[in-house]
C-alpha cells in the first residue's frame, strides 16, 4: 500500500468513524450506564450530559479507527497471495488489524465510560478522569481491561469481518450500498451478541475505580469489589442478576451498533472507491 492509499485510508476511516460516533453517541452512553449499573432514567438529565466523552472519543477514535482500518486492509492485501479472498483472510487480517487498534482504543474506552458515568460536573470533565486515573492508578490505568479486550474482539473480529465479507460475496448481484449496509448490517447484530457479556464484564471493570462507581458500592456493597478483577466482576454480575445480567443495555448497544456500523462502512467504502476511480482515471 503506498503513501497515498494510506493517506486515503486515513481519511475515509476519519469521516466515517466521526459521522457515526457523532449520530449513535447518547445510545452509547445509555448503553454504558446499563452496563456499569450507574443508569438514570430517561430523559432526566439534559440531552449534553448523553455526549459527555465525546470529545476524546472523537479525539482519539479518528486516528484509532484511522490505523484499525489501514492496518486490516494492508494486511487483507498482503495475505491474498497465501490465503485468498476469502473467510480466513477476512479473519485473520481483522484480528491483525484489532491488535494495532486497541493500543489507542483501550485509553479511549476507559475515559469515556467513565465520563459518561460521571454525575458531578467535576467528574464530567476530560482533566478531572485524567489527573485522578494517572494519580490512583498511572499509566497502567489507561489500559485496565486491555487484555480482555483483545481476548475478546479477536473472535468478535472473526465473526465481524466474515460476516461482512461473505454477505458483500454473496450479494454480488445488487448495488454496492445494498451489500455494504446488509453486510455491516447483519455482521453488527451478529458480534455484538456474541461480544456483549464480555464487554460489559470489562467496561465495569474499567470504571470500577471511578468515583460514581466507588460512591455507589458504598450503598451497594459488591460494587467496590469490582476493583479486584474481570473474575470478581464476572461473580458480581451473575450474583446481582444471573445470567441476564451479562445483556443489560443489549438493546440499546445493538440500536448503536448496527447503524453505526452501517454509516461507517457506507462512508469509508464509497471514499475507498472514489479515491481508486480518480487513481485509475490518472493512469
Amino acid at each position: 500500500m503506498d503513501i497515498t492509499s494510506l493517506i486515503g485510508n486515513v481519511g475515509a476511516s476519519a469521516t466515517g468513524s466521526i459521522i457515526s460516533k457523532v449520530v449513535t453517541f447518547p445510545l452509547d452512553t445509555i448503553a454504558v450506564q446499563y452496563q456499569t449499573s450507574t443508569r438514570r432514567p430517561l430523559l432526566s438529565i439534559p440531552l449534553r450530559a448523553y455526549y459527555r466523552g465525546i470529545g476524546v472519543t472523537l479525539i482519539t477514535v479518528t486516528p484509532a479507527t484511522a490505523l484499525y482500518l489501514t492496518t486490516r486492509e494492508a494486511a487483507q492485501i498482503a495475505l491474498l497471495p497465501h490465503l485468498g479472498d476469502g473467510s480466513i483472510n477476512d479473519a485473520l487480517s481483522g484480528c491483525i488489524a484489532e491488535v494495532a487498534g486497541s493500543v489507542l482504543f483501550t485509553p479511549m474506552e476507559v475515559l469515556k465510560a467513565r465520563l459518561q458515568i460521571s454525575r458531578s460536573g467535576e467528574e464530567g470533565k476530560l482533566l478531572y478522569q485524567l489527573r485522578g486515573i494517572a494519580k490512583k492508578e498511572g499509566f497502567r490505568g489507561f489500559y485496565r481491561g486491555y487484555v480482555m479486550g483483545i481476548a475478546s474482539y479477536l473472535p468478535f473480529n472473526v465473526i465481524w469481518w466474515t460476516t461482512y465479507g461473505n454477505i458483500r460475496r454473496n450479494m454480488s448481484e445488487r448495488s454496492h450500498v445494498a451489500q455494504i449496509a446488509c453486510g455491516a448490517g447483519t455482521a453488527a447484530m451478529a458480534s455484538a451478541a456474541f461480544i456483549h457479556p464480555l464487554e460489559l464484564v470489562k467496561t465495569r471493570y474499567q470504571v470500577a475505580t471511578s468515583d460514581t462507581v466507588v460512591a455507589a458500592g458504598a450503598v451497594a456493597g459488591s460494587r467496590n469489589s469490582d476493583q479486584e478483577g474481570l473474575r470478581q466482576v464476572a461473580r458480581n454480575v451473575m450474583k446481582e442478576n444471573g445470567v441476564k445480567g451479562f445483556y443489560a443495555g443489549f438493546l440499546p448497544t445493538l440500536s448503536r451498533s448496527v447503524p453505526s456500523s452501517i454509516i461507517m462502512m457506507i462512508v469509508f467504502e464509497h471514499l475507498k472507491a472514489e479515491r481508486k476511480e480518480n487513481a485509475e482515471s490518472v493512469l
